[in-house]
């Protein structure tokens, strides 16, 4: 790439991410606000508010897409067709990659290699997605906003999470606790939640062409060579009763199990993943 392409590219990346700061500061912060006066409701509030912020983070996925920021794809991948010798790939819209997911029944997990794969799931799925956060942001400003979605954090009382479920919600979580970092490895509390909440796990893989891209900094707005692109699939909702060999293991002992399982799910399935998007884009 020219550097006066890769000038024009790094300058497109700093728009957009202005764009992105800039709505959410002035647009979306006064309007988040607004409706949490105008609907007294707090379930519909909460799932107004999430379909606001939804719509937000698709117009920016959309913004990035058209100036050659960053693409994002979703794409359903058949192990089982790979393996009998058929082509069990193909594109297809966000919305119906997630569109069996069951309702208030699934914690939603997924690896985390940037910065911005909160923002790619959250724009396709369901306003019942209600996303586990780290504790930290439950602190200051973002506070009030982390309370009126109905969010979780990652240190709430067992008994708020299944609230949070019996009221209709899924749960997302970035069980490696952070980043993407080499080996893949996993905290135990999506599984735990799993056993103790009889809820099925939906694996979602996210793969990016350019891997140390946003990996550090959202503000790193240094264009790599090629316009990154994100591609994201899922794998079979799974019980943790489908994968453990004994129904009368403490649930401790159950989640230990069941969570290597999903360590072990993700280091076979990722490399795979990302060969097969490497071989598409050429």
């Amino acid at each position: 790439m020219s550097r006066m392409a890769c000038l024009l590219r790094s300058a497109a990346t700093l728009i957009a991410f202005g764009v992105f700061s800039f709505g959410a500061v002035f647009f979306g912060v006064p309007v988040f606000f607004l409706l949490t006066l105008v609907i007294k409701n707090r379930r519909r509030r909460c799932l107004v508010l999430r379909l606001l912020v939804k719509t937000g983070f698709r117009f920016i996925i959309f913004i990035s897409g058209l100036m050659n920021v960053f693409r994002v794809r979703f794409a359903i991948c058949d192990e089982d067709q790979d393996a009998a010798g058929n082509d069990g790939f193909r594109f297809v819209s966000g919305r119906e990659l997630f569109s069996d997911i069951p309702e208030n029944r699934s914690v939603i997990i997924a690896n985390h290699p940037t910065l911005v794969d909160y923002v790619i799931l959250t724009s396709v799925m369901n306003t019942n997605v209600n996303s586990m956060v780290k504790k930290s942001l439950t602190e200051g400003f973002m506070r009030q906003v982390i309370s009126h979605l109905g969010y979780v954090n990652n240190q709430s009382p067992f008994e708020d999470v299944a609230e949070a479920a019996k009221s209709g919600d899924n749960l997302l979580i970035f069980p490696e606790g952070s980043r993407t970092r080499g080996d893949i490895s996993f905290r135990r509390g999506a599984a735990n939640l799993a056993v103790r909440l009889d809820m099925d796990i939906v694996p979602v893989f996210i793969y990016c062409s350019e891997p140390d891209y946003l990996s550090r900094g959202f503000f790193n707005i240094s264009a790599p060579s090629r316009v990154p692109c994100f591609y994201v699939t899922r794998g079979k909702n799974i019980r943790a009763s489908d994968v453990t060999a004994e129904d009368s293991l403490p649930p401790a002992v159950t989640a230990r199990h069941f969570n290597r399982y999903l360590e072990e799910l993700y280091r076979r399935r990722l490399p795979r993943f990302a060969e097969r998007m490497n071989r598409r884009s050429g």
